[in-house]
């Protein structure tokens, strides 16, 4: 490899100085090639470093055919000033870290490997070979932010000799091994570039995790990730307390209140449509034509109870409709033997509509205005 690998060297620079040697278009951009560089290349589950080279902005760092190229968005030569964006390499060098404590301290306690791993520059996503709860993750977290608090030393090294090391790796490795290495806590093989010690991490912190089917993934977010999710949670937990008039930590006894009364007021609000529904259907006189009824804000309950109760009212087809955003919801029952589910198809066919049923209701949905459905009825005779 012609590049020397500063970001090797010391992770923590964050300009420096190099020749071209290369720099080759392709298609919009230019590919171009360092003597030196503390671009960090795409590997290990971490994105390329993104900066500038002179004038050009860094898109992409990759390594092909064993050389570091650097995808750029304008022609570079002789001799440039390179710097990081290095809020994004500090940022990435921090979850990265903390990833490494994280799955030490679960292959440590629990036996489990971690099988993928994948760092955006929004969170983490961890994957590992075995079921984890949350009470198991809470300490874990606590575990892990106590390493942090202790800014032990994170040690880079590149053994010769592998025998009668413990190391965790995805791969089986023969030579050329780099391993990071935070004392009590965890030894991996890894490819990135690492904080210097863990107190610059700042915060671990585990925000989510699921089930998966090799067992469990965790979403992690550290250091100025963890900081940023605060912030949002913050400024959201604020605005709910505002809308509640509540207290920061009181907001959730305040929603369980507010679902309880919503919930009340949701059977209440039911209980009123089926006596409306029964009102309703004191108002119909008997009669051997098909019945369209319309029940404003009608629940399922209330819609039955119409349903239900005009099928005594009509020796055709009893429609009861309620409204709904893209059109109406009905149930439709006979006062007859006719088989109703023989007919569904044909009235969805002619009124946008989709559902079905048994032989004694249909119900379902049309898409189309209450003026067609009147219509439709009233000039419809089943063919059965």
């Amino acid at each position: 490899m012609k590049t020397k690998q500063l970001y090797y060297e010391d992770s923590g620079i964050k300009e420096f100085t190099a020749c071209v040697l290369s720099c080759t278009q392709y298609g919009d951009s230019f590919c171009v090639v360092l003597d030196k560089t503390a671009f960090f290349p795409e590997g290990g589950g971490q994105c390329a470093d993104v900066g500038t080279i002179g004038d050009a902005n860094v898109l992409d760092v990759q390594i092909e055919n064993d050389e570091i190229v650097h995808y750029v968005d304008r022609e570079v030569s002789d001799e440039v000033l390179c710097k990081l964006d290095w809020m994004t390499r500090f940022t990435r060098m921090q979850n990265h870290t903390a990833e490494h404590i994280i799955s030490g301290i679960i292959h440590n306690t629990f036996g489990l490997d971690n099988i993928g791993f994948h760092l955006s520059n929004e969170s983490i996503t961890c994957d590992y070979n075995g079921d984890l709860n949350w009470e198991q993750l809470k300490e874990i977290e606590v575990l892990a932010n106590k390493y942090v608090f202790e800014s032990i030393p994170v040690e880079i090294s590149s053994p010769t000799n592998l025998e009668n090391l413990e190391y965790r790796s995805k791969l089986d490795l023969a030579e050329g091994v780099r391993l990071v290495t935070i004392s009590g806590v965890d030894c991996c093989a890894c490819c990135a570039p690492h904080v210097k010690h863990t107190g610059e991490i700042g915060l671990i912190k585990i925000v989510n995790f699921e089930r998966a089917h090799h067992g469990t993934r965790l979403h992690l977010r550290c250091g100025f990730l963890a900081l940023a999710d605060y912030d949002e949670k913050q400024d959201n937990i604020l605005r709910i307390c505002e809308l509640l008039s509540a207290r920061q930590y009181e907001t959730a006894d305040c929603v369980e209140q507010l679902q309880r009364a919503n919930s009340q007021l949701k059977f209440d609000m039911g209980k009123a449509s089926e006596r409306l529904a029964e009102m309703k259907l004191q108002t119909i006189d008997k009669t051997t034509e098909n019945l369209v009824v319309e029940l404003d804000n009608a629940n399922k309950e209330a819609l039955l109870t119409l349903a239900n109760g005009g099928k005594e009212k009509t020796t055709g087809l009893f429609v009861a409709l309620t409204k709904q955003d893209d059109g109406y919801r009905y149930m439709i029952t006979s006062g007859t033997s006719l088989p109703l589910s023989k007919i569904a198809k044909d009235i969805n066919l002619c009124l946008n509509g989709k559902g079905g049923g048994k032989d004694d209701m249909i119900q379902g949905s049309f898409e189309t205005t209450k003026e067609i459905i009147d219509e439709f009825f009233r000039n419809f005779t089943p063919n059965v």
